[in-house]
């Protein structure tokens, strides 16, 4: 009877092909195998989808795999993938440097098949345990959404993402009006109360797959929108805005409503641009943006959508 696959993507990176093929059929039974035959495609692999783990030869002729895993360690990205390093040489001093370097394992050619798996089915058992201590870690405690630290990664990875394919991204930024008078009307266990049903609300209207929601403070809300271009992302942080109409909530402190509203503004990335972005740098600028449009419909009378104007050409 054939095994299942084992859910894990591998990077294999060697500058000699007949390498690659040999770890390809030992790890054959692994989902998702990659390959790379230098460390600038390498380092590339890694940005465009994050393996689980990578297996890099020491000696390559472009950049060592030395060069390549101080490339990886010093990208906040990619540190914590795993690397495991392969070499023919038998210098301990090799072994002793990759491990002080950050490389989690060195396995020595020619293969034993059955060593190669043994050590890597180890280090994707502990790293799919600390994923999950890091999964805890960026879970906000009180409404289960992901936390500012969660959004911060994913929002960088999803503009990579959108630069690569050539594809729009909106970015909503969401908060309760007059928040503060509804805390000091009914208490704190009230607006904790609140805060909750509000992200239960996202987790029902976001129904696309692609579709990300996070608490990043307070009463304040992250939405990240892949392959959504500005008019459908203000389609869709309407509904957002509908839905918590719809909870019902009441707030006899709101100048606005009777219950429950929320402003949002919204700021879009076009993933058209022929240079890669500078991920850091595009997500401050969209937050900021998406922030100015919050305030923008703040003060156009709350419970509504301000649109950011799209960056100049």
């Amino acid at each position: 009877m054939k095994k299942a696959p084992i859910e894990a993507s591998l990077l294999l990176v060697d500058d000699d092909p007949s390498i690659i093929q040999v770890l390809s059929r030992i790890l054959s039974d692994y989902t998702v195998v990659r390959f790379a035959t230098s460390g600038a495609d390498a380092l590339r692999l890694s940005r465009e989808e994050r393996p689980d783990l990578i297996l890099l030869d020491a000696q390559m002729g472009d950049m060592s795999g030395l060069q390549v895993c101080e490339s990886l360690k010093t990208d906040a990205s990619l540190a914590d993938i795993p690397v495991i390093f392969v070499s023919s040489l038998q210098e301990s001093e090799l072994e002793v440097a990759v491990l002080e370097m950050g490389a989690v394992d060195f396995i020595r050619k020619p293969f034993n098949a059955a060593q190669v798996t043994a050590r890597v089915n180890m280090q994707l058992k502990l790293k799919r345990l600390a994923d999950d201590l890091r999964q805890l870690s960026r879970v906000d405690g009180l409404t289960g959404l992901p936390d500012e630290r969660a959004f911060d990664e994913t929002l960088r990875r999803e503009l990579l993402r959108a630069a690569e394919a050539k594809q729009s991204l909106s970015l909503v930024l969401l908060d309760v009006d007059f928040f503060r008078s509804f805390e000091a009307l009914y208490g704190r266990k009230a607006a904790d109360a609140c805060l909750v049903q509000l992200g239960d609300a996202l987790r029902r209207t976001l129904a696309r797959p692609g579709d990300y929601a996070a608490r990043l403070d307070g009463d304040r809300f992250a939405l990240v929108l892949p392959d959504t271009p500005a008019e459908a992302g203000t389609a869709l942080a309407n509904r957002v805005l509908h839905a918590i109409e719809a909870l019902d909530i009441a707030h006899q402190g709101s100048s606005v409503s009777r219950h429950i509203t929320c402003s949002a503004g919204l700021g879009s990335f076009d993933g058209g641009a022929d240079a890669a972005p500078d991920a850091a740098a595009v997500g401050q600028a969209l937050l900021a943006a998406a922030g100015s449009a919050l305030s923008q419909a703040r003060r156009a009378g709350h419970a509504q959508v301000g649109v950011a104007a799209p960056p100049a050409e």
